[in-house]
């Protein structure tokens, strides 16, 4: 993959910092209210990945409930896209759901990633994108070496950019692979070329989520 000859620019990423996203109250107005007090404090602020991170930690200190750290991550994720409040509700709906979420945080915390992946991937519509979000954060919380990082559809089809000759990648769908055992052959290959780079893996995958134009 030729990745090298971007280096300098993956470097200067910080995507603790810079890669935040407004928790907008008014588009996020319908989210489930038996949970919105505990995400007062973000209200209508940037959260950003050092937040979420930090809420993590939280629950795996036993300071806060399992929806502070998941919620925000939906928020984080969402963004702006007007369908974040009807799929998260979605995804807190049962108690199935629930209690699948917190296994798979409580599988984090013991080295089980297979198992946190699992229960994530038993909730309806919560595709590879997000699953890897609540990985990321979660094993970053639990200070992981070889942390899980978000892959999703651009970070995806950035990898096949940089692989493929250009007439090639414009003629092909790419999508993420929903497979645990892909997913860590995923999490190896971005650990592996972050350590080539000396850089970290989340810079690699925020530089690949953003580029658009090698």
């Amino acid at each position: 993959m030729d990745i090298f000859q971007y280096r300098d620019v993956i470097t200067e990423i910080n995507p603790l910092l810079d890669s935040k996203f407004k928790y907008d109250s008014k588009r996020w107005k319908g989210l489930n209210d038996k949970y919105t007090h505990a995400l007062s404090f973000f209200l209508d602020k940037d959260i950003s990945r050092q937040d979420l991170i930090n809420a993590y930690r939280e629950y795996y200190c036993s300071r806060v409930e399992w929806y502070l750290p998941f919620l925000l991550t939906m928020i984080w994720g969402f963004s702006t896209n007007g369908y974040g409040t009807f799929r998260t509700n979605n995804y807190i709906s049962n108690e199935k759901n629930i209690l699948n979420i917190k296994t798979a945080l409580d599988a984090v915390k013991q080295q089980d990633l297979k198992l946190a992946y699992d229960s994530l991937n038993n909730i309806k519509g919560l595709n590879i994108s997000y699953i890897s979000k609540v990985l990321y954060f979660a094993t970053r919380a639990c200070s992981y070496k070889e942390y899980a990082v978000i892959f999703d559809i651009r970070v995806a089809r950035s990898l096949v950019k940089l692989s493929v000759p250009k007439d090639v990648f414009e003629i092909i769908e790419i999508f993420p692979s929903t497979k645990f055992k892909h997913y860590v052959i995923f999490n190896t290959m971005m650990h592996k070329y972050a350590q080539e780079l000396g850089v970290e893996a989340e810079s690699l995958e925020m530089f690949l989520f953003e580029s658009k134009d090698f």
